[in-house]
């Protein structure tokens, strides 16, 4: 299985904060790229290109994804009907994976990927090892009913996530569930989508 082995901070030092939220990041004692000429290039101008690819990395980068399937994701979402943007968060959003991550499981999209993939979760009653599966409105999201995979589920605390409202969280049972479909506000602010789209349309 194809993964990124790169420095997860880099993009996160590029842009300023960590996009994951973490405070303690080394993105948010040194703010700049990395390398010896970092500070120098904090405040550099970028071009409508630059500007294009960051915005796609930031996403790439904050769903632990390969360019490859990211770009394929993108495709799957011109073919839908409706905002492009939007649709493409939302497949984004509802991969198996990321839905692991926001109910608390896991406590970074990294751990929730290995965590679908050792086979710590189940859908709809079935394991399922994918961490792209892509989920639906009504599926449910379990926790496999064994001690140590529950034990990770506990060990990061996973009664306290902040689940969004578009799921509907089960903690006594180690549950959730999809009621919605992820609205514009259910996902970061700093996501620039329509840069993303513009990129592709290149």
């Amino acid at each position: 299985m194809a993964t990124y082995r790169g420095r997860k901070t880099d993009i996160s030092r590029t842009v300023g904060f960590d996009i994951w939220g973490r405070p303690k990041s080394p993105a948010t004692k040194r703010p700049y790229p990395a390398g010896q000429h970092g500070p120098n290039l904090k405040d550099r101008r970028q071009s409508e290109y630059g500007e294009q690819l960051l915005a796609k990395q930031v996403i790439r980068r904050y769903y632990n994804m390969l360019e490859k399937q990211f770009a394929n994701t993108f495709e799957k979402a011109q073919r839908m009907s409706g905002n492009t943007g939007l649709n493409f968060l939302r497949l984004l959003e509802l991969r198996l994976a990321t839905a692991v991550w926001r109910l608390g499981y896991a406590r970074t999209p990294f751990q929730a990927r290995q965590m679908v993939s050792h086979g710590h979760v189940h859908v709809n009653g079935r394991r399922v090892d994918i961490p792209s599966f892509l989920l639906k409105v009504g599926d449910v999201v379990e926790v496999r009913d064994r001690e140590s995979s529950r034990r990770i589920a506990r060990d990061n605390h996973f009664e306290g996530a902040p689940v969004p409202a578009y799921m509907e969280a089960d903690v006594p049972n180690f549950r959730g569930r999809i009621i919605a479909l992820p609205e514009r506000e259910d996902f970061p602010k700093f996501f620039q989508e329509q840069q993303v789209v513009e990129f592709y349309a290149r």
